[in-house]
């Protein structure tokens, strides 16, 4: 068995507490113990260094005073801890230098700073987003992909080149589930499929149009069809109906619209982009992105020495 702790409600800066409450039946019938509302504070070590148990602590309100809380000190056996504590994009060394907006450097279509001689590519790229209507930074692998890809493409052929047309993908796999998301989970969720089973989904509505989806279990079709659906932003009238219809409503909305986006991806698939990207354009882009990176670094340990 295996203890995941720290854990207050799974994954929900994109699920709903139905969707996430799921995956936590899931997790627990493959073995998995969630300790809840508690906050590791230290590691116990054998003879040997290595890690042997952790030690954390929780807080218990009492009901006859708001501000009075009480502690319980508890520790519990490990042979590996696996420490999640997230990023921050690195913009210290572009301060002063580059725009910056929402915790990242600020670009535009073609992915170019206020600098039109530098472009910023990945997690640490603020770009606009179509279907936001606004300026978005995304922490994803595809994203990091699909930029560095088109600022290449940009840079190369700048007059063939259109504005970055992005539609936000997430995916993940655990134990035997796969799920994909596109786009936004603002609005009204609204779940549809069989969340007993292995094939589910929801719908995210905004201003009486589709902003987001979600689906586990879907095939490449479906999650196609999904994308698509995402990307056209059609209007919701009934939310009742979009519920009852589940997937067939994204199936239809493509059958109606079967243009396919651009920079939508889908994994496994192949993805879908305006024109083709020769090999050494991808390559030069994975290279120019990882240079950015180690210069980052390499001036961070500097400023550090200073």
């Amino acid at each position: 068995n295996y203890n995941i702790s720290l854990c207050i409600f799974l994954v929900p800066r994109l699920f709903t507490t139905k969707i996430a409450d799921y995956y936590e039946e899931y997790y627990k019938s493959k073995g998995i113990k969630f300790v809840k509302g508690t906050v590791l504070t230290s590691f116990e070590f054998d003879s040997s260094k290595k890690v042997s148990s952790g030690v954390s602590h929780s807080y218990l309100m009492h009901y006859c005073c708001h501000s009075c809380h009480s502690q319980r000190w508890y520790s519990g056996p490990a042979d590996m801890v696996v420490v999640g504590i997230g990023i921050r994009p690195n913009t210290s060394l572009f301060e002063g230098q580059l725009s910056i907006e929402k915790g990242g450097i600020k670009v535009n279509g073609k992915l170019q700073t206020s600098n039109s001689s530098v472009y910023a590519v990945g997690d640490v790229a603020a770009f606009p987003v179509r279907l936001f209507g606004e300026i978005r930074r995304l922490e994803h692998v595809d994203s990091a992909r699909k930029t560095a890809r088109h600022a290449v493409t940009a840079i190369m052929e700048p007059e063939k080149t259109d504005d970055f047309d992005y539609l936000p993908f997430f995916y993940s796999r655990v134990f035997g589930l796969s799920w994909q998301f596109y786009g936004d989970n603002a609005g009204e969720a609204v779940h549809f499929g069989d969340y007993s089973g292995k094939s589910f989904g929801a719908y995210w509505v905004k201003d009486g149009q589709l902003v987001g989806s979600f689906l586990e279990g879907g095939n490449k079709e479906e999650y196609e069809a999904l994308a698509r659906a995402t990307w056209l932003k059609p209007s919701v009238e009934n939310v009742a109906e979009l519920e009852k219809k589940g997937l067939s409503f994204a199936t239809e909305i493509c059958q109606r619209s079967p243009s396919s986006p651009p920079n939508v991806g889908v994994e496994s698939s192949v993805t879908v982009v305006h024109k083709p990207i020769h090999v050494w354009h991808a390559t030069a882009g994975v290279i120019f992105a990882a240079s950015i990176a180690g210069f980052a670094y390499w001036y961070g340990r500097r400023r550090k020495r200073w």
